[in-house]
Formats: structure tokens, sequence, C-alpha cells
């Protein structure tokens, strides 16, 4: 693939506090490939490394910034595709218990920062408010709390909307295990930029110090309320019910359907080379097409009285998830076969259960997706709550 801007970026890869856990070859040879620019052999490479021991984070934090150098060089469906396996990669890294706090770190903020072109983008702070955060910065590394909360708050005069010098007062408190006085900052923090998964989780995190599990719990699935497409908000509710003995199923959306690249370096859209079944090879190749914005249903275009008038982007993926939802059992059905695909085998129960609508919204949203979301919130009170604890699942 001739993505000449993608080696350089991606030279300098797994850092120090991410130790090799696997043998090393297959990963000095993916590194190798990026600087010869052999992006998809070098992902082969990764996911044997990956195959040999999933629990070594290092191949599994080098795909994701592949992917995710791929998606800023890429437009359109091919960008989204990429950047939802940097996700996947990230979000796997994750899963690992045995994870350093340090990787940890990079993984969540790197599954943050993914999706922060989707949402408003806080208004900049003034340069005194960004020259006393600074001051603020240098005081909490020398643990001078008073001092770096003077500071913050001054940030926080200066520029009102600074969500994060809110934060980080907060963050003072909860060093010194104030928590009552951090959770009213953190919350502060939560209403100037509902859209940051890390005032939610520090949250919930000073609310579980005070032994206040449900509020916690409540907290995290509020984060997951305002932005279900950030998989940095569905991390901490993984992570409390693993401890909590209830670990969440996930998703892990894998199609049967690959994208890839042809001989001239352009994108391309294939079937699995191993379908789950015959009868999901067709109805992938429509699915797919919708899922990534290649087809829709326009009324208006000669389609036939009968074609349905779908006027957003919600109404129009939910249109062919229903179709190839009844295509696909009516093929099992026909073909005297159970439904193998483990992905429209899962949505045909969501289906069933009179929930595909939530198990799109929250398993699958996209910001284009956001007027339909906010009505269904409104319009079916504790829907959130309900989905995640009848089926457990996260993206």
């Amino acid at each position: 693939m001739p993505l000449p801007l993608l080696a350089p970026a991606i030279v300098a890869l797994a850092p120090p506090a991410i130790p090799p856990m696997a043998p090393i070859l297959p990963v000095q040879k993916a590194i190798d490939l990026l600087n010869a620019g052999k992006v998809g052999e070098a992902l082969d490479q990764l996911d044997l490394a990956i195959a040999r021991d999933p629990k070594d984070a290092q191949p599994l934090w080098i795909r994701a910034q592949v992917y995710r150098e791929m998606a800023k060089q890429s437009k359109g469906w091919s960008a989204a595709w990429y950047q939802e396996c940097a996700e996947e990669s990230a979000t796997a890294m994750l899963d690992i218990q045995e994870l350093d706090k340090n990787a940890a770190a990079n993984a969540m903020s790197l599954l943050q920062h993914l999706r922060d072109a989707e949402r408003p983008a806080p208004a900049d702070p003034s340069a005194a408010a960004t020259q006393a955060f600074s001051a603020g910065e240098e005081a909490f590394g020398k643990e001078a709390w008073d001092e770096a909360r003077t500071h913050y708050l001054k940030a926080l005069k200066e520029s009102p909307a600074f969500a994060q010098a809110a934060l980080y007062v907060g963050d003072a408190y909860f060093a010194e295990k104030r928590m009552e006085d951090a959770i009213s900052w953190f919350r502060k923090a939560a209403q100037l930029n509902p859209a940051d998964p890390r005032a939610w989780r520090y949250l919930a995190d000073a609310q579980k110090a005070l032994g206040r599990k449900q509020e916690a719990e409540a907290t995290m699935i509020e984060a997951i309320k305002v932005f279900p497409g950030n998989r940095a908000s569905w991390q901490p509710l993984a992570w409390y019910r693993r401890d909590e003995g209830r670990p969440m199923t996930r998703l892990a959306f894998r199609p049967g359907v690959m994208v890839g690249w042809n001989k001239d370096g352009a994108q391309t859209v294939s079937l699995s080379d191993s379908p789950a079944d015959a009868q999901a090879q067709s109805v992938w190749m429509i699915l797919a097409g919708a899922i990534l914005d290649r087809i829709s249903v326009d009324a208006g275009s000669g389609g036939g009285k009968d074609t349905p008038n779908l006027k957003t982007r919600f109404q129009q993926e939910r249109f062919f998830w229903e179709l190839s939802l009844t295509t696909y059992a009516e093929a099992c059905q026909k073909a005297g076969t159970e439904p193998k695909d483990r992905i429209l085998r899962q949505f045909l129960t969501f289906q069933r259960d009179g929930q595909l609508d939530a198990a799109i919204f929250l398993l699958r949203y996209r910001e284009t997706f956001r007027p339909d979301y906010e009505a269904w919130l409104k319009a079916n009170p504790g829907a959130v709550e309900a989905f995640l604890n009848r089926y457990n699942m996260r993206p």
C-alpha cells in the first residue's frame, strides 16, 4: 500500500512502558516492513505476533497506531474503517489484565482522541488561562496541591468554559483523598465538556473510593449515554464489572467482509476468506455497503412507490440491518441450517428481542445518528441501562 507518510509516523511506536512479552521476531519484522512501506505485510506480522501471545501488548499497540495513521491519511468509509480497526486493537490491549498502567493510559488516550473530531470542540482557553494552567501542572508535579488548585482556579476564572482546569482542580483534591471536594469538581468538568470520558471516569473513581458503587456504575453508564461512540467511555464500566465478577462480552465487530488494497493501492471491499456460512456471504456484501455509506435508499430516485422514505443516516442503517437479518434468517431456514455467523446471529437476537435500535445506537454508534439517538433517549428513558443489564455487552 503506497502510503509514503505512514512509515515515518510509526517508526517509534512501542513506548518503553510496554515491555515485550512474546518473541520479538514478528514485531521487528513488522517495523522493518513499515519502514519499507509494506503496510499490509507488516499488519500480517503483527497479527502473527498477537496470535502467538494475545497477552503481549506491544503488537496490539503498534497495530492500533498503524491503523490510526491510516485513518488520518484516508477519507470517507476507508478512514472510518481504519479508525474502527485502531479502536479494536486498543480495546483488546486494555482487556489484558496484567497491562502496565502507563500502557493502559496510552491506550485510553488513543481511544479518547480517535473520536475527538466527532463532537463539538471546546473553545480554546485564553493565553492567560493557558499560562495559569501550565503553572498548575508544574505545581501538581511537585505535589503542591494548594498551589496547583490556585493556578487551575485562576485558569478557570480567565476562561470559565475551560473544562480541563475544573477537572484538574478535582484531581488535586482526589490526590489528597478529599473525595467529596473532588466529586463536585469532576461533576463541573463533566458539565462543561460532557464528551470528555475522563471527567466521568474520575467522578466514578471518587464515588467508588467512598464506597458508592451504585452511584459509580450509574456515572459510568451516563458517560456511555453521552457519547456511546467513544470506547474510552465504555472501558471503565468493563473494568468495573470485570472486578465485580460480571465481565462484559465484547462485540468485537469483525464482519464477513474485509477492507484491503488492490495492486494500485486503492482500497477495496471483499468477502472474508472464511465466512461462517454460505448464507452470510451475500448478506454481508449488502450490509457492509450500507455500513460503509456506499449504498443508500432514496424514495425520490425511481425506487417505486413502496420504497421507504428514509430521511436520516440512522434510518438508512436500520433499514439495511432489518433487510439483511430477515434475508439471512430466511436463507438459513431454506437451507435447513442454523445461523452460524457470529455477528449476524447476535443481531438476530437483538431483532427478535425488539432491541435492534438499542444495539445499533450503543454498539454501532456513529455521530451522524445523533438526532435520532437523542430522540430515542428521550422517548425511552432507562433503555440504555436495560440494554446493558440484559446483555452486558460492549463494542
